[in-house]
């Protein structure tokens, strides 16, 4: 029989993942809008993909060794969402004053 009890646990840590990500993407982000270059942005949107493909393997072997749920996947998204909806304003500020003129 399969032990449930761990579940809310592995969704937590995974939502902290998305979080974690989250943070991640909104950081590049301001390298990207600083550069103004199209090379940046493709380097950034890499460094992004392999930074968020490396947050998520982690946490999910963290969390039950490495076994893909739909529920977990759904919990790092929305740890990402939540982080980018409540700090995209306040990096956007940010980014703005540093933006090259």
């Amino acid at each position: 029989m399969i032990d449930v009890t761990a579940q809310p646990y592995e969704a937590l840590l995974l939502f902290h993942g998305g979080a974690v990500a989250g943070f991640t993407y909104l950081l590049l982000r301001l390298i990207r809008t600083r550069a103004d270059r199209r090379f940046v942005t493709h380097i950034c949107d890499a460094v992004f993909v392999l930074l968020g493909g490396a947050i998520l393997a982690g946490y999910l072997f963290a969390a039950n060794f490495g076994t893909v749920r739909a529920f977990l996947v759904i919990a790092f998204g929305l740890g990402f969402s939540a982080v980018y909806a409540l700090f995209s304003p306040l990096f956007s500020g940010i980014s703005q004053k540093f933006r090259k003129k």
